[in-house]
């Protein structure tokens, strides 16, 4: 392997690059504060798909020169709108995420407020699987590292043991479905008539 670094380019050095390979420089001052704020790397991906595929290769290959027309204000509109997809999907993603965290949290209380800490309450994916150790693992390390302040306080009071309807707020997204996954049909159930879907 070898110990050899890819030689610093400044912002002009990285634009004539750039230009070297074929891309078209409309605003160079654009262009320059663009580099500075984003970064190349950070813009490569979002040009890639303008480099031209290497010819001759039994697989194809993208070579580093791009198509002819390839503008730097395209590459750039391009990042712009997948900033500007990726933060309206953010915010309509978190809107779900409370729900689900109040819902779950709720439901599951109904039926005991440690079911989370027991599989056999739960179905017979979590007491079947070793996915549900997984998870249990999982939530455990979440509690020990939380700093929240409700964390705090049930550690004082009640030695650290979270009812599910706090529980459900150290999980993060993926903790979440599986708890979802865990949950007995008759929760799935109620969680997805509030939603107008199928627990499925």
């Amino acid at each position: 392997m070898s110990n050899s670094t890819k030689p610093h380019k400044s912002y002009a050095q990285q634009l004539a690059q750039l230009e070297g390979r074929g891309m078209c420089i409309d605003n160079r001052n654009l262009a320059l504060e663009t580099l500075r704020q984003i970064s190349y790397y950070r813009l490569s991906g979002y040009w890639y798909p303008f480099r031209k595929f290497a010819s001759g290769t039994p697989t194809p290959a993208r070579q580093d020169d791009f198509y002819p027309g390839t503008r730097f204000v395209d590459v750039l509109a391009l990042y712009r709108f997948d900033e500007a997809l990726r933060t309206a999907t953010f915010s309509a993603l978190t809107r779900v995420e409370v729900a689900l965290r109040s819902l779950l949290g709720h439901e599951l209380g109904t039926i005991d407020p440690y079911i989370h800490l027991d599989p056999s309450r739960l179905s017979a994916r979590a007491r079947n699987s070793g996915d549900y150790q997984r998870w249990l693992g999982r939530y455990n390390s979440e509690l020990a590292k939380s700093r929240e302040d409700f964390v705090k306080h049930h550690k004082q009071k009640y030695g650290g043991k979270l009812p599910i309807w706090a529980a459900t707020e150290i999980l993060d997204w993926g903790a979440l479905t599986y708890l979802f996954s865990f949950s007995p049909r008759s929760v799935q159930d109620a969680i997805a008539v509030r939603t107008g879907l199928t627990s499925p």
